[in-house]
C-alpha cells in the first residue's frame, strides 16, 4: 500500500478537478506501467492513464481512466463508502515532482 499523506498535496490544488487529474497522474506514477486485461482477446491496458485530448467542441481536456482493483464485499457492505472498497496496486511511493507546487 501507497500511504496517502495528506500534508504532501501541494497546496495549488484548490479544487476537486485539480485533485482528480492529480490523484490520477500520481496512481498512474506508483502503478509503473502495470497493466490490465481489460476485455478478453485484446490487448491490456495500463491500470491508471492520464491523457490530454481536444474535443470536438474546441476544448482541451484530461482524459482520466483507470481500473482500480476492489474488494466486492467491501463494495457491497452496507455500512461502507464505496470509496473504501478499493485495493491496493503499489507500494511504490510517488515521486518527489507530484508533491510539490
Amino acid at each position: 500500500m501507497t500511504a496517502l499523506n495528506l500534508a504532501s498535496i501541494p497546496s495549488s490544488i484548490n479544487s476537486y478537478e485539480r485533485l482528480l487529474v492529480w490523484a490520477m497522474q500520481t496512481v498512474q506514477n506508483i502503478a509503473n506501467g502495470e497493466e490490465v486485461n481489460v476485455t478478453s482477446g485484446t490487448t491490456s491496458q495500463p491500470i491508471a492513464q492520464v491523457q490530454v485530448g481536444f474535443t470536438a467542441d474546441g476544448v482541451y481536456r484530461f482524459i482520466l481512466s483507470g481500473y482500480i482493483p476492489c474488494d466486492e464485499a467491501e463494495l457491497n457492505a452496507a455500512t461502507a463508502k464505496t470509496w473504501m472498497a478499493a485495493q491496493d496496486i503499489s507500494n511504490a511511493a510517488p515521486h518527489s515532482n507530484f508533491l510539490t507546487n
